[in-house]
């Protein structure tokens, strides 16, 4: 095995995991911009206000992005087990 091989297959580990996390992250991150906007204008400082709605949005992200979450992953493991079979013969 090359190491160009062995870097492809790292490169494509990396970015399957990147693109599988970033739905999740972004729901995340994108709920704690809107609250820290609404904690700012409003004084209110409360720490379940900040994790409650950060929860239920990563929360439904997984609800709706589980499917595409594990084509992803069934495709990347599809690949690997072909490029496993090519290697070993």
């Amino acid at each position: 095995m090359s190491a160009n091989a062995i870097l492809g297959a790292v490169h494509e580990m990396l970015t399957i995991a990147l693109l599988l996390v970033s739905p999740f992250l972004l729901a995340a991150v994108a709920t704690s911009f809107v609250i820290g906007l609404f904690q700012a204008s409003t004084r209110l400082n409360d720490l379940t206000l900040s994790f409650i709605p950060r929860f239920v949005a990563v929360m439904l992200v997984v609800y709706f992005a589980a499917s595409w979450a594990a084509g992803q992953m069934a495709g990347y493991i599809g690949r690997s087990a072909a490029a496993m079979r090519a290697i070993l013969g």
